[in-house]
């Protein structure tokens, strides 16, 4: 299972998860904002380190937990 965060919150994120007992669900983070910008826009900041993650949560037990814009 992987989660998606914008950078702005990542950190927020991680605290809900360490309090519901989840902290080692993998998180990919993303730019913000992705509200009020274009299709595009947001696909654009699908990094090939935020699909690799998304895809190694998925695929891989040892894929990175985080990965960054």
């Amino acid at each position: 299972m992987v989660g998606l965060a914008t950078d702005q919150f990542d950190r927020f994120s991680r605290q809900v998860l360490q309090q519901r007992n989840a902290a080692d669900l993998r998180i990919a983070v993303i730019a913000h904002p992705l509200g009020g910008i274009s299709a595009s826009a947001a696909q654009d900041r699908i990094t090939p380190q935020v699909f690799d993650a998304v895809v190694g949560a998925f695929t891989e037990a040892d894929a990175p937990v985080t990965a960054s814009r």
